[in-house]
């Protein structure tokens, strides 16, 4: 395992579950992420409270586990980047 990677962070309260839905709407929209079709069905069966709160019956394992992910990722590439520029500030 690469000694940056760190386990899967699980959202722990419903603003952080919903702050990666978020993060995985961002990340399609502007074209930097490519899905399967299986998950774009996933996606679209999601549905909203009224109060426009995500209703969380209609998430289904596959669609979670992609948010989850991706927003990993994310974190682990800004750790990444930040790494590399203390390692040039360092070289001087």
């Amino acid at each position: 395992m690469n000694p940056r990677m760190k386990t899967m962070d699980t959202p722990k309260t419903r603003a952080e579950f919903e702050l990666r839905f978020n993060f995985l709407r961002e990340v399609l929209q502007t074209g930097k992420m490519h899905i399967p079709s299986s998950l774009l069905e996933s996606l679209l069966k999601l549905r909203h409270l009224p109060n426009g709160r995500l209703d969380f019956l209609s998430v289904d394992e596959m669609t979670r586990l992609q948010a989850n992910t991706m927003f990993q990722l994310a974190d682990f590439k800004i750790g990444i980047q930040e790494e590399e520029a203390q390692d040039f500030v360092g070289d001087e």
